[in-house]
């Protein structure tokens, strides 16, 4: 898909792509494009965008700054909690709710602290006054019904960590986002670099092991109701971030797209031609910034900003 530059940022909406840092710019699958001719003057270089396509969120990366918008209209300025925003990926993530109301999850006040906000009004839907757990969260992602919310950051040495919260317990008692809801049986929920919410109930996340002899990844599947991992299989290769195809395949975007097996851990297949940056976990100050991609896991498919235009991949069903 050619585009009259390189991209800014990239989200889906539905069956289009759109580039809400670049102005909120859409580009159709069929080569259409509408440009609102609007700019936003700040240095965001990242972007998340509400299921119905309503809201967004563009935002510094590695920064404190954020801006919530309704299509093109400026709902309200965000900031993050200053201390080591510089270090990892600011926090954010939309949802929408059947009754049609938009969430809004952050940490606007400390960088522990998570809350729930209703994105037309700013509403705090958790308010409380409670001694968290120390966690730096970051990229933050609500699963695809709403019902959990996960954050993939970090706790002091520096040793990454993932946590999951129950949304519906999260907006009656407010006070359980504090608690540290780490992944029970996985390593007490440390070592955790990256995680993907998978069919049903299951998060797939990867783990590293690190020892003299160099570090060791694992991919695994882990059960919300259960809470305990189901799987856990040593893979070929270092991965990233993640987008779960199926319950036999992942996509791992570490360096560039690769369709790993579930089960073997090995890569099956590669876009080699498709950069998609050196990010493995939440702490990233230390690397370039990675192009833009977007992944739509419900219909298979990911895109990433090049600097001709949009690469679309789509899978094909196994």
């Amino acid at each position: 898909m050619k585009t009259p530059g390189a991209v800014s940022s990239l989200c889906w909406s539905g069956d289009a792509l759109v580039d809400p840092v670049g102005g909120m710019v859409r580009y159709g699958l069929d080569g259409t494009t509408d440009d609102p001719h609007i700019r936003y003057a700040y240095r965001f270089d990242r972007a998340v965008v509400s299921p119905d396509g309503r809201y967004s969120v563009l935002y510094e990366s590695l920064g404190t700054a954020g801006l919530l918008l309704e299509g093109t209209r400026v709902v309200r300025q965000l900031m993050r909690d200053f201390y080591q925003a510089h270090v990892h990926d600011y926090p954010v993530a939309l949802h929408t709710l059947p009754s049609g109301r938009t969430l809004l999850a952050h940490c606007p006040e400390s960088y522990c602290v998570v809350e729930l906000e209703d994105a037309a009004t700013g509403e705090r839907l958790t308010k409380r006054d409670n001694t968290p757990a120390d966690i730096f969260h970051s990229r933050l992602q609500f699963s695809p019904d709403g019902r959990y919310l996960a954050s993939a950051g970090w706790i002091w040495h520096p040793v990454d960590a993932a946590s999951v919260f129950d949304v519906p317990r999260a907006l009656e008692e407010p006070a359980s986002l504090d608690s540290a809801a780490l992944m029970e049986g996985v390593e007490g929920g440390i070592f955790l670099t990256s995680v993907a919410f998978g069919a049903k109930d299951t998060l797939v996340f990867v783990r590293v092991d690190e020892s003299r002899d160099g570090d060791r990844f694992y991919l695994g599947t882990y059960s919300l109701t259960e809470k305990k991992a189901l799987s856990e299989v040593e893979l070929e290769e270092p991965a990233g971030p993640l987008m779960v195809v199926d319950a036999e395949h992942v996509v791992d975007f570490f360096g560039h797209p690769k369709l790993v097996s579930r089960t073997t851990g090995r890569v099956v297949r590669r876009w080699e031609d498709l950069d998609t940056g050196k990010v493995l976990a939440s702490i990233r100050h230390h690397l370039p910034p990675p192009p833009p991609f977007a992944l739509d896991a419900a219909h298979r498919r990911f895109a990433v900003g090049t600097a001709n235009g949009i690469e679309v991949v789509t899978l094909a069903a196994q």
